[in-house]
């Protein structure tokens, strides 16, 4: 997965490591685990690199990947981390990526890795994108998402008609049904105006999952496209994509 990162099959051999903090649960499923993500400390974080494996597998599919623990073969530990990603309200949700899928996967990994580090612009969108999956509510997850959105597509220039230029932009560049864009990013600026009342809207999950599929369709199309990722280091050939 790039320079320094590797996905394996694994055998822990939990009993030979020091367990810190481990209980009887942890430990069966430490000796259940298939598959670990081997991280190079020397060239990457391992929080940052997990973080955006994990990003990548829910970008490419509604996924329920966790990395769960961590082993320091420095220190010869193991340890639990917390898990930061809950909430995945879809019901074709899957734990298996094949082979076939992980080519895709490493794409998106790569990819997001370099369109994060182009500008601020960048940053926070896959910023934003993160704190979406790690939302245990519905409605943060749709307020982070429709932020990513917004970020990707808006001028640097001020503007008039932002919900318009919004939601022709987005569905120029995807082609997603224009009133449900209307219906995501409603709910966003009634909520930061102070007029949305979330328990008395009976569409709420099916809003959040418009919003979830409108930004994994936006990400995949950047991030698997190197002309389309290339064109956020130019601001008007960011515009173009969009339609101006």
């Amino acid at each position: 997965m790039g320079d320094g990162i590797v996905v394996s099959k694994t055998i822990v051999e939990v009993e030979k490591l020091n367990q810190v903090n481990l209980s009887k649960e942890d430990r069966h499923h430490l000796q259940q685990a298939k598959h670990c993500l081997i991280i190079d400390e020397t060239k990457h974080k391992p929080e940052q690199a997990s973080l955006l494996f994990v990003i990548s597998c829910r970008l490419f599919k509604p996924t329920k990947v966790i990395i769960r623990y961590r082993i320091d073969t420095n220190k010869n530990t193991v340890s639990k981390i917390r898990d930061d990603y809950p909430f995945v309200p879809t019901k074709d949700v899957t734990t298996y990526i094949g082979i076939d899928e992980l080519k895709n996967v490493i794409i998106l990994f790569e990819g997001i890795n370099i369109f994060r580090k182009i500008d601020s612009r960048t940053s926070n969108a896959s910023y934003f994108i993160g704190l979406a999956y790690r939302s245990w509510k519905w409605l943060e997850a749709l307020l982070f998402n429709v932020c990513a959105l917004e970020t990707l597509t808006s001028s640097t220039v001020y503007e008039k008609r932002i919900t318009k230029k919004f939601i022709d932009r987005l569905n120029f560049f995807v082609g997603y049904d224009k009133i449900a864009l209307r219906n995501i990013y409603n709910i966003r600026s009634e909520l930061v105006h102070g007029r949305y009342l979330a328990e008395s809207n009976d569409k709420n999950l099916e809003n959040f999952l418009i919003s979830e599929e409108v930004c994994r369709s936006v990400f995949r199309k950047i991030l698997m496209n190197q002309d389309i990722l290339d064109s956020f280091k130019d601001d008007q050939e960011r515009m173009k994509i969009f339609g101006g």
